[in-house]
């Protein structure tokens, strides 16, 4: 009797499970995380969309995340998209990172011209202003609602 019972436990456990990781896709895909990777650092974060009340207007969007370096060698940023003069895209740093070891970075943004989200970028390089110049970048694009 005790084999049957740990059998028929086993059983559902693993039905469980199976269900479990079936959900899971479908509850990721509208969450808006991102994974960036430039030289020997990546970023991760979230892209969030934050409520405001006419009293005190806040920016629409907060994005939040990690740079990890795996090297102590190299520099990253990350920055987040704006809109510049004549509808160009400017790129505003919002974290910097050096080495081996992680750096935590918050930043606010606003919708761009149109209308569109601003995207988020982490460039490489051998010093901080060698990477903001954004030669060796991985961008993400958040998706358009």
């Amino acid at each position: 009797m005790r084999p049957l019972v740990s059998r028929t436990l086993g059983a559902v456990v693993a039905v469980g499970a199976v269900l479990g990781a079936a959900v899971t896709p479908a509850a990721a895909a509208g969450d808006n995380t991102f994974r960036l990777r430039a030289g020997s650092v990546v970023a991760h974060g979230s892209y969030g969309h934050m409520m405001s009340i006419p009293e005190r207007p806040v920016p629409p969007f907060r994005i939040v995340g990690t740079m990890t370096g795996r090297s102590v060698f190299g520099c990253a940023v990350i920055q987040v998209g704006r809109s510049g003069p004549a509808d160009g895209l400017e790129w505003r740093t919002v974290g910097k990172h050096c080495g081996a070891g992680r750096r935590s970075f918050d930043a606010q943004a606003t919708y761009l011209f149109r209308g569109v989200k601003p995207p988020v970028r982490l460039c490489a390089g051998w010093s901080t202003a060698q990477a903001e110049r954004g030669r060796r970048c991985d961008v993400y694009r958040p998706p358009a609602q």
